[in-house]
């Protein structure tokens, strides 16, 4: 972190005295000529091959990272504890993101945006030697196409990635002057130039001869090698990420070019992009650990704010018409088959308190009661999200998880067809993992975007019958719920496909689709680490009523209605 800052402050340094008239030579000795660092060709593809696993590390290889705090401030996780931002980014009433000098959660909002800036910075300096005249790693022209396009690829997902989180940041480009300290950008101009690095690195991946990215460049130390057809999908389905996921607000995602989000989404991946995670090489999911998701009900548990919705007994209705504050756990009774089955709590435990699922396709326990957490309120839940508890019991010598799913993409067209009024498209995709888990399909049956999707069975499916998935809460008081429309339903394929997954899974969603409770942070500042080193003002974002705030939500969550908190 010192590091980094001294850099800065030399950096705006070494700026501040090339505006004066008599120019002073400054070295700087805390950033490494880069000439020396990449002076051979081996050198620029060893940094350059390496700065995924610096994504991976900046966004989920630590759970000192805004993402545990994204966890709970979507209802992916439920916890009060304080550690990393867990309880405090989920009050409600919202708060603001703190960042005040020494704030607790400092390290956190400033490791994400240096760690990220850092693997940016990197794959430009990597760009600039790839790119010379006379440039050649002695072996192929195929794969120095695929040492600028994997380059391209990282520097676009790692702008994206801190264009989609913080408000504003300092773009690293290859032409830039290395001695000078980039101003801040917007978000939105951030994010316009992630999607243009994306365009280029698509454009060397599909030239003629690119060779396959090794094992341990993009699917991490004894991952699958990434032919070059593979790859371009793998950018595709990216740049449909980040294009729908850079919106704050419900305005903002309308607005996106969803024509464009179709088109790569439809020729991205078509199979999950897989990750051998390894922590001890550096490659990790570190929340999905047993010392931390899979603890006790402290550190993990599911509130019903989102998953109630898979309920038909009513039960979530009785709990929405409670105020949050004194809200008691019920039992979920619903078709979806990843959730657990039955019609007592009994019913719906494993045999075996802490075996991990044999059942691929459920994804939730009911956990056996001596493991729950004494207390009321809107946290307190009997269910855990245990799909990737295998995971976690193996990941010490390796383990595989998917990092971006089909689903993901498919959700990501899915959304743009339902937006531009292709339905049959849009229900074609959603049953793709609807129907799997027990749900009656919607194509030939909901051919408007304002239908409610259907109960009953998959064998006689009943638009609007109770039994439906996902039982939205419904205005004006939001204390009762009713069948959601096809868009609701990509909402809940998308949340239970992608959840524990990748970075922001739900965040980035439920802040474009409106969904976070009111108050909420829709973006971090600029944490104050970054701007003492540029001299400038710190500030906070995010709270009831100000800049940076959900408005109220889709689903009323947050808000006080008829003297009743939801």
């Amino acid at each position: 972190m010192m590091r980094f800052t001294r850099f800065i402050a030399v950096a705006s340094l070494v700026g501040g005295l090339a505006a004066c008239k008599d120019v002073v030579a400054v070295d700087n000795v805390n950033n490494p000529d880069r000439e020396r660092t990449l002076r051979r060709p081996s050198d620029v593809e060893a940094v350059g091959s390496s700065q995924f696993q610096q994504v991976i590390d900046g966004t989920i290889g630590s759970i000192a990272r805004v993402n545990t705090g994204m966890l709970t401030a979507a209802f992916e996780n439920a916890s009060a504890l304080a550690n990393n931002g867990l309880g405090p980014r989920s009050a409600i009433p919202r708060g603001s993101i703190g960042n005040n000098r020494g704030n607790a959660y400092a390290g956190e909002n400033f490791a994400t945006f240096r760690i990220l800036s850092f693997a940016a910075r990197a794959e430009s300096d990597v760009l600039v030697r790839a790119k010379a005249p006379g440039f050649t790693l002695g072996t192929t022209a195929g794969d120095e196409q695929r040492l600028r396009a994997f380059a391209h690829f990282v520097h676009g997902v790692a702008i994206g990635y801190l264009a989609m989180t913080y408000d504003s940041l300092g773009v690293p480009r290859p032409e830039d002057v290395t001695t000078q300290v980039q101003p801040l950008e917007s978000y939105k101009s951030a994010a316009t130039y992630a999607l243009s690095e994306l365009d280029s690195a698509l454009a060397y991946a599909n030239m003629t001869g690119t060779t396959a990215l090794p094992a341990g460049w993009l699917t991490g130390p004894g991952g699958a090698t990434v032919p070059a057809v593979r790859f371009a999908q793998v950018i595709r389905s990216f740049r449909a990420k980040i294009r729908a996921g850079i919106a704050r607000d419900p305005a903002e995602r309308a607005s996106v070019d969803w024509a464009k989000v179709i088109a790569d989404a439809t020729q991205g991946i078509t199979s999950d992009l897989v990750i051998q995670m390894n922590p001890s090489q550096g490659w990790n999911y570190d929340w999905l650990d047993t010392g931390l998701h899979f603890r006790d009900a402290n550190w993990h548990q599911m509130t019903y704010y989102i998953i109630g919705m898979a309920d038909s007994s009513g039960a979530y209705d009785a709990w929405l018409a409670t105020d949050r504050d004194n809200r008691t756990p019920f039992l979920i009774q619903t078709a979806d088959l990843r959730y657990p089955q039955g019609s007592t709590r009994a019913a719906q435990q494993e045999a075996v308190a802490d075996a991990p699922l044999t059942r691929t396709n459920q994804y939730f326990r009911n956990r056996p009661p001596g493991e729950d957490q004494a207390g009321i309120g809107w946290r307190a839940s009997w269910y855990d999200h245990y799909r990737f508890r295998l995971f976690a019991n193996n990941k010490t010598s390796g383990a595989p998880l998917p990092f971006f799913t089909v689903a993901e993409n498919d959700m990501l067209a899915a959304e743009g067809y339902i937006r531009t009024g292709n339905i049959p498209a849009a229900a074609a995709l959603i049953d793709k993992t609807r129907v799997n888990a027990g749900l009656p399909r919607l194509a030939g049956l909901i051919t408007t975007a304002t239908q409610p999707v259907p109960g009953g069975t998959t064998a006689n499916p009943v638009p609007g019958a109770a039994s439906c998935v996902p039982r939205v809460p419904q205005p004006p008081n939001f204390t009762s719920t009713a069948c959601g429309n096809i868009f609701e339903a990509m909402k809940w394929e998308k949340r239970m496909e992608t959840a524990y997954t990748t970075f922001g899974a739900w965040w980035f969603d439920s802040r474009g689709w409106g969904d976070l409770p009111e108050g909420s942070p829709t973006q971090w500042p600029v944490p104050f680490q970054e701007l003492d080193a540029r001299v400038k003002p710190i500030y906070d974002l995010g709270g009831p009523g100000s800049s940076s705030a959900a408005k109220p939500s889709t689903y009323g969550f947050g808000s006080s209605i008829n003297n009743k908190n939801l």
